[in-house]
């Protein structure tokens, strides 16, 4: 065991690693985790408030709840409903939005539960020990955010980590080709059962990649309107799995288990984009620095990291 957490060592502002380790790092370290768990409260009608990409991962933890769905942007709207009885808040960092959610909250006189991987942040004095429930991550860059949203999916899907782990060293690292430099557009074809991940997969690679290398992610049932009539000679369409698409260009078919879950197949996306970085210009590695230090020059950002 253990075999890829070794490497976190090597991990420093000025040594960037690749998301495919990171992906390795995480697996590799909740396959020595006993028991996954998102805490179930005591709610009637709770609101599930998130940014960014923890919003797509609270919506497969709830997808089956009977709750009130918000962000950043419209938070006070749904706090203001009469029937919510809870405020639930799914936060990596409980940095930024997170504080500024939970006081208002806190000043309707509402329940607040905070989901987070963070212990250390002045935002905690805001609620209660009680409230905050700590996950566990790996340290990871900036926005890399894998260990921290895959446990929390880990949590309700109840995968096995480590068959995880196997599959992506022992079979799917042997299907991706070394040519992926030549495309600078993509687009994904992924099973219909995962369109809840489809808006995380989305931000995901544009904070790798920006405007750089574009991209398009659609589940099968979506590639049948029209989105492949005209051809464009360095894009590559990758399919996962043996569906009939038109596409007039190259195709790279991704073999993968019929069975799997919601976790399994973000790892295997999360390793294949970064095969992708790995082949181009590190765009997120050369920039991220720079971004960062312009964060930090606000107070609504001034904890951050490039290593968080």
């Amino acid at each position: 065991m253990w075999i890829y957490k070794e490497k976190l060592n090597e991990l420093s502002s000025n040594n960037i690693l690749d998301l495919d380790d990171i992906v390795l790092w995480a697996l590799d370290l909740f396959s020595e985790q006993k028991d996954f768990f998102i805490p179930e409260f005591d709610f009637k009608k709770p609101v599930i408030i998130w940014s960014w990409n923890a919003i797509n991962t609270a919506k497969i933890i709830y997808e089956w709840k009977d709750v009130v769905f918000s962000d950043e942007n419209d938070f006070k709207k749904a706090l203001s409903r009469k029937d919510i009885d809870w405020v639930v808040i799914f936060s990596a960092s409980w940095w930024k939005h997170a504080a500024i959610i939970s006081k208002y909250a806190k000043d309707l006189w509402l329940d607040v539960k905070l989901i987070t991987c963070n212990k250390e942040s002045d935002s905690a004095r805001i609620l209660e020990e009680k409230d905050i429930f700590i996950t566990p991550k790996n340290k990871e860059p900036y926005t890399y955010n894998t260990s921290t949203y895959m446990w929390w999916i880990l949590a309700i899907t109840k995968e096995n980590p480590r068959v995880i782990l196997d599959y992506l060293v022992n079979n799917f690292s042997k299907q991706i080709p070394r040519d992926l430099s030549k495309y600078d557009w993509y687009l994904f074809i992924i099973p219909n059962k995962f369109a809840l991940l489809q808006p995380l997969l989305e931000v995901k690679f544009i904070e790798l990649f920006w405007r750089n290398i574009s991209r398009d992610i659609k589940t099968f049932e979506q590639a049948k309107h029209a989105i492949t009539v005209v051809p464009y000679e360095n894009e590559l369409c990758v399919k996962f799995w043996k569906w009939d698409l038109y596409f007039n260009w190259d195709i790279l078919q991704l073999d993968i288990p019929d069975d799997i879950g919601y976790a399994f197949f973000m790892a295997i996306w999360y390793y294949f984009i970064w095969n992708i970085q790995k082949q181009h210009k590190p765009y997120f590695k050369e920039n991220i620095g720079k971004y960062i230090e312009y964060l930090t020059k606000s107070d609504f950002w001034k904890w951050m990291n490039v290593i968080v």
